[in-house]
C-alpha cells in the first residue's frame, strides 16, 4: 500500500514539475497592435505586468517581446483604454484597443510624490501629448503651442517679434507685482523662464522658454490649482508645467528628420493718416503723405529643420535630437536664429537600479528693434507726420523729419541684438530594493548667459551722439530633489501610498550692464567704453530654498481615493521670523460609476464618471527678489571719495510669501460608448498677504516700501469637452473644446488704490479686478449723454469727490465744473476665454482647424491716443476729410476713457492639412506633408494691429496696454517629415 501511494506521490510531484516548468518557460511573443477598426498603432507600449520588460510596436503597429507562459501582458497608448491578456502557449497575441476620452488609467507624475493614475486625483490636472502640441503648428516656443489647449489657462502672445514672449494665466492672476508665469519643471529640473529687459526695447521682453524646441517635448502635465500645485510649496501659487522630453524606447533605431519652411506676413495695417491733403490755416490743401509701414514691415522667410534619433534595449535606451530654427520677422532686419542639442541616456544597471541622465543647449540670437522708444520705427510711425518724405538722398543721407527719429534710418542704422546661451542638465538614480518602495534622486542644473547690446550710430539724426548699450545676466539654478514612496496592500480592497520627500534649491544671477551716449564718429565702429559711460549696473542675487513633504495616500476597491499632505518650506528672500512656512493639501476622488447602482441605473448611457474634490494652500516667491528685505545702499562719489547712500526703498524685514488658498470641486465623465467626455472643475482661491510697492510719506526719507498689504480672490470655472461624431475605419471626425469663466477681486488695498504701472493707469483698487485701468473719462448729462462744450467737442468730466467715488459737477450753463475726475475706465481681464478645435482624418488625409475665443477684455491703445494728437494718425485724416470737426481729435487726446478699445477677439488659431504617405520600405516608413497656418484671421473691432497684446510683458499687474507692439503675424508653413 505504501509503494502505490509513494508511486502516486512521485507522478503528483513529476506533473508539479512539469507544469511549473510549462509556466515558467519563457517564449518570443509577437503581435499587432491595432484600433477597433483595425488600423495598425504605432508607439504603443507593451509592458509584462510586474517586471521592467517592455516593448513597443513599429510604424505596423507590430511588436516582439520576450516573457513567460502565465505571465500577462499589458497594452496601452495615450487616448486608449489600455488592454491585459495573459500568455499562452501561442502566438501571435494581439490588441485591439479603444479610444478612451477621459484617460482615467493614464499615469500621471504628480509633482515630486510619484507617480498615480488620472483616476487617483482630486484635482483637476491636463495633459497633452505629442500629438496634442501639433508636428504642423508654425509656433516658436512651448506657450504658443499650449494656446487653446488648456481649460482653465489664458494665454495669450504679447508681441508678434520673432522670438516674441507669451503670458500663461492659470486660473486668473494670483500676484500684484509678480510675474504670471507658473513654475516650469523639464525633467525634473526647475528651469529659469524669467523675463528680463537687458536693454530698452520699449518693454519687450521674451520669455526664456523661447530656446526649448516644442518639437522635443513627448508631454506636458499642467498643475493649475493649489491644491494640485501645494507639494510644491512657496513656488506654486501661479501653478506648475511639467514638461517631459523625448526619451529612448526598446527596438531599433527610429529616425525622425522634419524640414518646414514658412512665410510671415503683416495681417493688418495700423491705421493712418492716408488723406492727401494738410492744413493750411483752417483749409485743406493738397499734400502728399507716406505710408511708413510699406518699408517697417515687409513678408518674412523662415525653415526650420529637426533630427531625433531613438532606440536601446531593455537595458539601455538612448534619444538624441538636433534642430535649428530660422525665422525673420515682419518688421524688416530682425529675426531670431535658435539651434539646440539634445541627448538622454537611461541605463538598468541592476534589477533594483536604474540610472537616467540628460542634457539640452541651446543657442540662438535674436535682432530686434527698439519699439517704444524714441529711436524705434514703431514708435516713429505713431509719433510721426507723415508729410515727410523719410527716404535717403543719393549720399545715403537721411532727412530729419521731426523730433522723433526716421523710422527708415532706425530700420536701416539701428542694430539691437540679444545672444543667449542655455544648458539644462539632470542625473536622476531610480531605486526599488525592494517590492513597493522606490526612491528616486534628482540633480538638476540650469545655466543661461544672455547679452544684450543697442548700437545707435554717432550722426543718428535725433540722437546725434549715437548710443551704446551692453548688459549681459548670467543665471545659474539648482535643485537637488529626493524622493521615497512605498506603497502596500493593507487589505484585498484598502491600499496604501506613503511618500516623502527632501529638496533644495539655489539660485544667482550675475547682472552687469554699460551705457555710454558718446560713440565713436567712424560708422560702424561699435565700442562700450566703460571709462565715458552715462551709467552703468553691476550686482549680483542670490536667493536658496528648501522644503520637505510628507504625503499620504489611501485607494479603497480601486473606485474610491484620498489623499493628504503638508509641506514645509523656507525661502532666504523673506524675514527670519517668515522663512518656514507650511503649505498643507487634501483631496478626494471616487469612480461612482464602478457602483452596482450606478452601472445598473446609467451604465447605458455613462461609460464612466467620477467626481471630486480638493483643498490645498500654495505659496508665491515671483513679487519678491533677494535681499528687497533690506534696505540696500548704492556708491556714490563726494569730494573725490567712495562712500554709500540708502536707495530710496526702505527694507521690510517682517516679509512673508503671498498665500493661496483654493478649493476645488469637480467630475470627469464619458458618455454614448466614449463618443462624448466632459470634464468640469469650480475652484474658489483666496490669495492673502500681497505684495505692494507701497508709496511712503517723505518724512521717512525713503519713496516706497515693500508690504504685505492686500488680498485677492479668483472664482471661476472651467470645462473641457471631448467628442466624436464621426468614428469609422476611414474617416474620422473629433471635436476638442476649452471654456473658461475667471472673476478677479482684489481687496483690503492700503490707501483704496495703488498704481501698478503704465503712468499710473493700470491700477490695484479695492472691489475691482486686477490691472484695471484708470484714468480721465467723457463728462456726461445726467443721462448719460457726451457732453460737449461750446465749440461741439468733447470734453474731461469735473466736479468732486465723495469718499473714493467721483461725483460731476456742472455750471450754471450746464457745463462741466470743478477738479477734472478720474475712475475706472475699463478692465483687461476677459470674461471668459474658450476654443474649439476639429479634426478630420479621412484615410491618409489629415485637416485640424481652431478658433480661439476671448470675450469682455479691453485694452488701452495708447497707438489710437497719439493718432489723435499727431498729424500721422486716422483722427486728422478724418478731419481733413470733414469726417469729425477739426480740432476734436485734440480734445479727444486728453481724455484716456476716449483710447479704451473692445479687445474681444474670434481668432483662427491655426489650421492644417496633413499626408501621411505610406511607404513601408525596410529604409523608410512613412512621409508626412504639412501644410498650415497660424493667426490668418481675427474677428474683431480692434483699432490697431491685433487685441491679442501687452507691451508690459509677463506682469500680472499690467496687462492689455499697447503702445508701439510689434503686430502678430500671419504665418504660413510647408513642411515635411520623414520617419525611417
Amino acid at each position: 500500500m505504501r509503494s502505490i501511494f509513494t508511486r502516486i506521490n512521485l507522478i503528483i510531484t513529476a506533473l508539479l514539475f512539469s507544469s511549473l516548468s510549462v509556466f515558467s518557460q519563457e517564449i518570443e511573443i509577437t503581435g499587432t497592435v491595432t484600433d477597433e477598426y483595425g488600423s495598425p498603432i504605432p508607439g504603443a507600449n507593451i509592458i509584462v505586468v510586474g517586471e521592467k520588460t517592455g516593448a513597443q510596436t513599429d510604424f505596423n503597429g507590430n511588436y516582439t517581446i520576450t516573457a513567460n507562459i502565465g505571465q500577462e501582458l499589458k497594452c496601452s497608448y495615450l487616448g486608449m483604454k489600455p488592454t491585459t491578456k495573459k500568455i499562452e502557449n501561442k502566438n501571435p497575441i494581439n490588441f485591439k484597443l479603444v479610444e478612451d476620452l477621459l484617460n482615467l488609467d493614464e499615469v500621471i507624475v504628480t509633482g515630486t510624490s510619484g507617480i498615480s493614475t488620472k483616476k487617483q486625483l482630486g484635482s483637476a490636472i491636463s495633459t497633452l501629448g505629442a500629438d496634442d502640441l501639433s508636428d504642423s503648428k508654425a509656433v516658436v516656443s512651448i506657450g504658443e503651442a499650449l494656446q487653446g489647449q488648456i481649460a482653465g489657462a489664458q494665454i495669450s502672445r504679447n508681441s508678434g517679434n520673432p522670438s516674441g514672449g507669451v503670458s500663461i494665466k492659470l486660473r486668473g492672476a494670483s500676484t500684484l507685482v509678480g510675474s504670471s508665469d507658473p513654475l516650469y519643471i523639464i525633467d525634473g529640473v526647475i528651469t529659469n523662464n524669467s523675463s528680463s529687459a537687458l536693454i530698452n526695447l520699449g518693454g519687450y521682453t521674451q520669455n526664456r522658454l523661447v530656446d526649448i524646441n516644442p518639437d522635443d517635448i513627448e508631454r506636458i502635465e499642467v498643475l493649475k490649482g493649489a491644491a494640485a500645485a501645494a507639494i510644491y510649496g512657496s513656488r506654486a501659487s501661479n501653478g506648475v508645467v511639467q514638461i517631459f522630453t523625448k526619451r529612448g524606447k526598446i527596438g531599433e533605431p527610429r529616425i525622425t528628420y522634419s524640414t518646414s519652411f514658412n512665410v510671415n506676413n503683416l495681417r493688418k495695417a495700423l491705421p493712418y493718416n492716408d488723406a492727401q491733403l494738410k492744413w493750411d490755416g483752417n483749409t485743406a490743401v493738397p499734400a502728399t503723405r507716406y505710408n511708413y509701414q510699406d518699408y517697417i514691415f515687409n513678408t518674412a522667410y523662415g525653415f526650420e529643420n529637426s533630427l531625433n534619433i531613438n532606440g536601446g534595449t531593455e537595458k539601455t535606451k538612448y534619444s538624441f535630437s538636433a534642430s535649428q530654427y530660422k525665422n525673420d520677422g515682419i518688421v524688416r532686419n530682425t529675426d531670431f536664429d535658435r539651434k539646440t542639442l539634445r541627448i538622454r541616456l537611461d541605463q538598468e544597471l541592476y534589477d533594483w537600479l536604474s540610472i537616467s541622465a540628460g542634457s539640452f543647449v541651446s543657442f540662438n540670437k535674436s535682432t530686434d528693434m527698439p519699439n517704444g522708444t524714441n529711436y524705434g520705427p514703431i514708435t516713429s510711425l505713431i509719433f510721426a507726420d507723415n508729410l515727410n518724405n523719410p527716404e535717403p538722398d543719393e549720399f545715403g543721407n537721411y532727412p530729419n523729419i521731426g523730433w522723433m527719429a526716421n523710422p527708415y534710418e532706425a530700420i536701416d542704422r539701428v542694430e539691437a541684438t540679444t545672444t543667449n546661451f542655455r544648458s539644462i542638465n539632470d542625473i536622476q538614480l531610480k531605486l526599488t530594493p525592494f517590492e513597493g518602495f522606490r526612491f528616486n534622486y534628482t540633480l538638476g542644473y540650469d545655466h543661461s548667459n544672455s547679452e544684450g547690446l543697442i548700437y545707435i550710430p554717432n550722426g543718428f539724426n535725433t540722437k546725434a551722439n549715437g548710443l551704446s548699450q551692453k548688459a549681459t545676466i548670467s543665471s545659474d539654478l539648482l535643485n537637488s530633489d529626493i524622493n521615497m514612496s512605498y506603497q502596500f496592500d493593507i487589505s484585498d480592497d484598502l491600499k496604501s501610498t506613503t511618500g516623502a520627500g527632501y529638496s533644495y534649491q539655489y539660485e544667482e544671477r550675475q547682472i552687469f550692464g554699460v551705457t555710454n551716449n558718446l560713440v565713436s564718429a567712424i560708422d560702424g565702429v561699435i565700442v562700450t567704453d566703460p571709462s565715458s559711460a552715462a551709467s552703468g549696473v553691476d550686482y549680483r542675487t542670490q536667493a536658496s530654498f528648501w522644503g520637505g513633504y510628507l504625503q499620504q495616500s489611501f485607494g479603497y476597491k480601486d473606485k474610491l481615493f484620498l489623499t493628504l499632505a503638508g509641506r514645509l518650506d523656507g525661502a532666504s528672500t523673506f524675514g527670519v521670523d517668515e522663512r518656514q512656512q507650511f503649505y498643507p493639501k487634501v483631496s478626494s476622488s471616487y469612480a461612482i460609476s464602478d457602483e452596482d447602482f450606478w452601472e445598473n441605473a446609467l451604465g447605458n448611457t455613462f461609460d464612466s464618471f467620477k467626481i471630486r474634490a480638493a483643498w490645498g494652500q500654495a505659496g508665491n516667491l515671483t513679487a519678491l527678489d533677494p535681499f528687497q528685505i533690506y534696505t540696500n545702499y548704492n556708491s556714490s562719489v563726494y569730494n573725490g571719495n567712495i562712500g554709500f547712500i540708502p536707495s530710496t526703498t526702505q527694507g521690510n524685514s517682517n516679509l512673508k510669501p503671498e498665500r493661496q488658498t483654493e478649493t476645488e470641486f469637480g467630475f470627469d465623465a464619458s458618455m454614448f460608448n466614449n463618443r462624448l467626455s466632459i470634464e468640469f472643475s469650480y475652484y474658489s482661491q483666496e490669495v492673502q498677504d500681497l505684495l505692494v510697492n507701497r508709496p511712503l510719506s517723505p518724512s521717512t526719507g525713503f519713496d516706497q516700501q515693500f508690504a504685505n498689504v492686500a488680498n485677492m480672490t479668483n472664482k471661476g470655472f472651467e470645462i473641457l469637452l471631448k467628442g466624436t461624431p464621426l468614428r469609422g475605419e476611414n474617416l474620422n471626425w473629433s471635436i476638442t473644446s476649452t471654456f473658461s469663466r475667471n472673476r478677479n477681486i482684489v481687496s483690503d488695498v492700503e490707501g483704496f488704490r495703488q498704481g501698478l504701472g503704465m503712468f499710473g493707469t493700470s491700477v490695484a483698487q479695492d472691489g475691482e479686478a486686477i490691472g484695471v485701468f484708470y484714468g480721465t473719462y467723457f463728462a456726461r448729462d445726467n443721462n448719460g449723454t457726451i457732453l460737449l462744450n461750446a465749440d461741439g467737442k468733447v470734453q474731461k468730466a469735473r466736479g468732486h469727490y465723495e469718499g473714493n467715488t467721483p461725483v460731476q459737477d456742472y455750471d450754471a450753463n450746464g457745463q462741466p465744473s470743478g477738479t477734472i475726475l478720474r475712475k475706472i475706465i475699463g478692465d483687461p481681464n476677459p470674461d471668459f476665454v474658450a476654443s474649439i478645435t476639429n479634426e478630420f482624418e479621412y484615410k491618409n488625409f489629415g485637416f485640424r482647424f481652431q478658433w480661439d475665443i476671448s470675450k469682455g477684455n479691453d485694452v488701452m491703445s495708447w497707438d489710437k491716443r497719439m493718432g489723435y494728437l499727431f498729424a500721422g494718425g486716422k483722427a486728422t485724416a478724418d478731419e481733413l476729410n470733414g469726417i469729425i470737426p477739426k480740432g476734436n481729435s485734440i480734445a479727444n487726446f486728453g481724455i484716456f476713457e476716449s483710447f479704451i478699445e473692445d479687445g474681444s477677439y474670434i481668432k483662427l488659431r491655426e489650421v492644417a492639412l496633413t499626408y501621411n504617405l505610406k511607404l513601408n520600405k525596410n529604409y523608410i516608413k512613412n512621409v508626412k506633408f504639412t501644410l498650415s497656418g497660424t493667426n490668418l484671421i481675427s474677428i474683431d473691432n480692434y483699432y490697431g494691429f491685433d487685441p491679442e497684446v501687452n507691451t508690459q510683458g509677463q506682469t500680472n499687474g499690467v496687462t492689455g496696454q499697447d503702445m508701439a507692439n510689434v503686430p502678430i503675424p500671419a504665418v504660413y508653413k510647408f513642411g515635411v517629415i520623414f520617419n525611417f
